[in-house]
């Protein structure tokens, strides 16, 4: 799970409740220990390749893996020892002996330390180095101890006590065991597992079956992890995380603190004082005083900043509303204007200043040197990231990738790796790399994405192959022949070919396949006869195998060819280089058709669609033009012009195009986002024709279980494009990470491993298994499980020699009768509520994404209705994206609620014709009240509506919750407060002064009565 509690959800089932954990961030492994058998396991991080590492004695205490010298290390309590063993299961060693009840270990590689804790008469904390000599102890507590885990930023040691008198803390020092600080804590378990990353320490929570964490140095109330109960209660946790298995090199480095002095935590300590700790600025030193905290400058009021402030952590910057620029000193805003004609190079809006009209940049992005262009995340170039861009600060962004994407180097480009593997080797993954298939007229070719490895795949010499699409579910390439008139496919390496349709055929030019609905589209000019094209041009659709064959689109229509589909957005695209050329686009059953682009198109020919960013890519080969725009035709924009002689078609994948050149007879590569850098790869082509991108990435939604369980043997999971396979409970994988082999048991209960028996060594996963005893042990487990009655969704296991009925995984019941689990009624579903909803199987369950949302298996994400041009707002209204949902906003000069907008009353523009519902001022209830005009569109912040009264010749703002002041510029309500509390304290300090005279004066009138009274 997330360190939020999100995206839980299971990797390796059937450990047992009584285990050991931790990880090798660089080898990408999981390590758990089952404390019972002493056998210690290994997996991917995904759940694939588990193995058993070692078998060691039972009682196993404490489990850690070095990180850097590739160790598993463990504690014997009931021995009392510390061994290790390699990552890859050889060479077990005993580093320590004869110690006092070792219950728990962590090590510190980078420092060569192991630490552990000594359950004995007296409790403690022992070091040694990594050999496991000069054995020292760090720290002796009168207490009982618990849960050892290691804060490697700050080099400290964290842990868990208990008192006789049911009382818990938690405690750390330094590696020497100096600087103690200890917590009071009440925790309900004594037997939980820890770990600590940056400001927070993680526990288990048996009892209530959580996973909490809490401030490591301030304590406090705890807050749970996961909002709702686990099925079973966690034994251990770690936060998988560079940061806490760092590599020396790149060991971080603070600038706010001084690790030397040993005496503050994440804070510079003053020379001249010894012992007090100091905070850099933007900082603030604890009620401890032994950290720093961050200081919140916008909710001091002192900041200067004229309307907007945003906090970050040890700083601050000034923002501004639309409309409106920071001006150079960082914190006054001022109202942007129209640029002069002299000005027109300005991309975002000019600012007039004492020394003249300059450039601005929206928020979130800097001006250039040149003084015109802007860069950022809210610019054009959006920062030069390849995909998503998170500003930080007015001047700094970093890059992100969406999921199955990584980040190159430069930490702005993202390239395609999956999430998962295809192909395994003994030790790692291999992910099958992107590729091209190229029509070339007399054959279909592969080739690299950098025009090496040419070769060919389907022969037809004596066909017209042009057009082409594969299916990355069955690993099908579909193609057509405009001679022989017909549909063929045949398997990604050129195999298992066959015809799947003949009749009724004229001239297929352009294919797409439906790869999540599981249609074939193509696009037919028809007769050849000139008089007849537009009667006669049609685009139909079958199934994938041919079958249920139908016209979508007959009318309207004169020369088809490039056509491409967008199964999550429901959209069919084609271009057309009839007499009135055009790029259109309708459902994919035919219906609603619109019009993308019709002007400046001669003849428009290829057309494919970038999926990662929902943006159409269209070239015209008479122009020899490369044009792109958004899913509705918004944002178009030229390429690249006579750099191509003849384009065909084209194909987007990562940051580049590829084109194919018929005139020249050569592929051509280029930035998809500038046109620029072009790179010519030339092969053996004759004419080359459709081109498309091959991987699993470069059609998104595939769900690749659908073909053959995507040749799982059992339990098969499709992510991002590849298969996920895994098997039932007490069912092992095999070494291909797809096959499943059945569990087997000695008449003494311990395993007999088929492959031990040969004494080979345990990880290696490349060891057929040896036929004669496989089948040995076949038929001796099906003679003791034929006397069984085992229910159909169960499966028979030897259990101490005992044969037994187990339900398998998602399923519930003595095993001779099995139910299926309703994982979505129990809680036990991964799904997300906002964006699906839980929908049970037989034995298992899949999460239904809502609308508004797309997605496959348990993954929903939103989907951006504006960008693909889905919404329904007016023409003269802007469709704004939220989560799940999208709304419309009249443009300025219109009203209305966005699905349907009026222009303004031209006799009029100060009045509109309605009014906001919220409005509670009492001006509404006369007619002296007015709507701004559009020139003072975003004189209210935040959202704020504004009004215009005539009678006082003033504006007037009506702001929404959580915003005050003239312009509604204030973000919260704190000012409120203060001048509340001001006034209270100014009241007390009046009545207090008022008491005190009124007692006074009661005085002096006694002292008169009884003097002359």
């Amino acid at each position: 799970m997330d360190l939020d509690g999100g995206n839980q959800k299971r990797v390796v089932t059937g450990v047992g409740n009584s285990i050991l954990l931790d990880f090798h961030y660089t080898e990408g492994r999981v390590y758990w220990a089952d404390k019972k058998t002493g056998v210690i396991y290994k997996a991917a991080m995904d759940g694939t390749q588990r193995q058993k590492l070692h078998s060691s004695e039972k009682g196993i205490s404490g489990l850690a893996v070095d990180w850097v010298h590739n160790f598993v290390i463990w504690t014997s309590g009931e021995v009392g020892s510390i061994k290790r063993v390699n990552t890859d299961g050889k060479n077990e060693k005993t580093l320590l002996r004869h110690l006092s009840q070792p219950i728990s270990i962590a090590v510190a590689p980078n420092d060569r330390f192991i630490f552990w804790l000594s359950d004995g008469i007296t409790p403690s904390i022992q070091r040694s180095d990594v050999a496991g000599e000069m054995i020292t102890t760090v720290l002796k507590i009168q207490e009982r101890l618990g849960g050892l885990s290691i804060d490697r930023t700050d080099k400290r040691l964290f842990w868990v006590q208990f008192s006789l008198e049911g009382e818990s803390a938690i405690g750390s020092c330094d590696y020497n065991g100096n600087v103690v600080n200890v917590i009071d804590q009440p925790l309900l378990s004594q037997s939980l597992g820890m770990s600590v990353f940056l400001e927070q320490v993680f526990y288990t929570d048996m009892s209530s079956r959580t996973i909490r964490q809490v401030n490591k140095y301030a304590g406090g109330e705890a807050e749970n992890i996961n909002l709702k109960r686990m099925t079973h209660p966690p034994t251990a946790v770690k936060v998988v995380h560079p940061l806490n298995q760092p590599i020396e090199d790149s060991m971080p480095v603070f600038p706010v603190c001084d690790g030397r002095t040993g005496v503050c935590v994440n804070v510079c300590s003053n020379p001249a004082e010894q012992g007090i700790c100091q905070c850099t600025k933007g900082f603030a030193l604890s009620k401890h005083g032994n950290y720093c905290e961050d200081v919140n400058e916008c909710g001091l009021w002192d900041h200067g900043c004229s309307l907007g402030c945003e906090n970050i952590p040890g700083s601050y910057f000034c923002t501004c509303p639309k409309g409106y620029a920071l001006l150079p000193d960082r914190k006054t805003c001022h109202e942007t204007s129209p640029c002069l004609a002299n000005m027109t190079q300005c991309h975002n809006g000019c600012l007039a200043t004492g020394e003249g009209t300059i450039c601005v940049c929206p928020e979130g992005s800097l001006l250039q040197p040149d003084g015109q262009t802007c860069r950022g995340c809210t610019s054009s170039d959006r920062g030069g990231c390849s995909q998503q861009c998170s500003p930080i600060t007015p001047g700094r962004w970093e890059c992100d990738c969406l999921p199955g994407y990584k980040l190159h180097q430069d930490g702005k480009r993202c390239t395609a790796t999956g999430e998962s593997s295809l192909i395994h080797t003994h030790t790692h993954h291999i992910r099958p790399p992107p590729y091209l298939l190229l029509a070339n007229i007399v054959n279909i070719r592969r080739v690299n994405l950098d025009g090496t490895g040419d070769q060919s795949l389907v022969e037809e010499p004596s066909g017209t192959v042009i057009a082409l699409d594969y299916d990355p579910v069955q690993n099908k390439v579909y193609f057509a022949s405009t001679v022989l008139k017909q549909i063929e496919r045949a398997d990604l390496d050129g195999g298992s070919r066959e015809v799947l349709l003949t009749e009724e055929l004229d001239s297929p030019e352009g294919l797409a396949v439906d790869w999540v609905n599981r249609k074939l589209y193509w696009t037919d000019r028809g007769s050849s006869n000139e008089l007849y094209h537009a009667c006669l041009s049609t685009i139909d659709r079958s199934t994938l195998d041919g079958f249920d064959r139908e016209t979508i689109i007959s009318k309207g229509i004169q020369k088809p060819r490039g056509i491409a589909v967008h199964p999550l957005a429901k959209k069919l695209f084609w271009t057309d280089m009839g007499t009135r050329p055009v790029l259109e686009s309708a459902s994919l059953e035919g219906s609603d058709r619109v019009v993308i682009a019709s002007a400046d198109l001669v003849s428009p020919s290829g057309l494919t669609i970038d999926f990662t960013e929902d943006r159409l890519y269209w070239c015209d080969s008479k122009r020899g033009v490369l044009e792109t725009a958004s899913l509705d035709g918004s944002n178009r924009q030229v390429l690249t012009e006579n750099e191509v002689g003849q384009p065909f078609d084209l194909a987007v994948f990562e940051d580049r195009l590829w084109i194919t050149d018929r005139e020249q007879q050569l592929l051509l590569s280029i930035d998809k986002w500038t046109g620029m850098d072009p790179e010519r790869l030339h092969g053996n082509m004759v004419q080359p024709a459709s081109i498309v991108v091959v991987h699993p990435l470069a059609k998104p939604g595939a769900n690749v279980c659908l073909y053959r369980n995507g040749g799982c043997a059992q339990v098969c999971e499709s992510r991002l494009g590849f298969a996920h396979c895994s098997c039932h409970s007490h069912i092992a994988q095999s070494a291909d990470g797809k096959g499943c082999l059945p569990s087997y048991r000695s008449t003494d209960g311990e395993s007999a491993d088929p492959i031990s028996l040969k004494n080979k060594t345990l990880n290696d996963e490349s060891m057929p298994l040896p036929p004669t005893l496989f089948i040995e042990k076949m038929v001796s487990d099906q003679d003791d499980c034929f006397s069984l009655r085992c229910d159909v969704n169960a499966q028979c296991l030897l259990d101490g020699g005992n044969p037994t009925c187990h339900c398998l995984e998602g399923f519930t019941g003595d095993g001779e009768l099995c139910v299926d689990l309703d994982e979505c009624m129990l809680g036990m579903a991964l799904c997300s509520i906002q964006s699906s909803v839980c929908v049970n199987t037989a034995g298992g369950y899949y999460c239904q994404c809502r609308p508004g949302f797309s997605g496959e298996e348990h993954h929903c994400t939103d989907v951006d209705e504006c960008k693909m041009g889905t919404h329904k707002c007016d023409e003269q209204a802007e469709c704004i994206n939220t989560i799940g949902k999208y709304r419309c906003k009249c443009q300025a000069g219109y009203s209305g609620n966005g699905h349907t907008c009026q222009e303004l009353s031209t006799t009029s523009s100060w009045v509109t014709t309605s009014r906001p519902m919220d409005v509670t001022s009492q001006w509404l209830n006369t007619n002296t009240v007015e709507s701004c005009p559009s020139s003072h569109d975003t004189y209210c912040l935040y959202e704020g509506v504004c009004f215009y009264f005539p009678e006082m010749e003033s504006y007037a703002c009506n702001c929404i919750s959580g915003y005050m002041g003239e312009r509604c510029q204030f973000s919260d309500l704190e000012w409120w407060e203060l001048q509340q509390a001001e006034q209270e304290k100014r009241r007390n300090v009046a009545i207090a002064l008022g008491m005190v005279v009124l007692i006074t004066l009661l005085s002096i009138a006694a002292c008169v009565t009884y003097c002359y009274g």
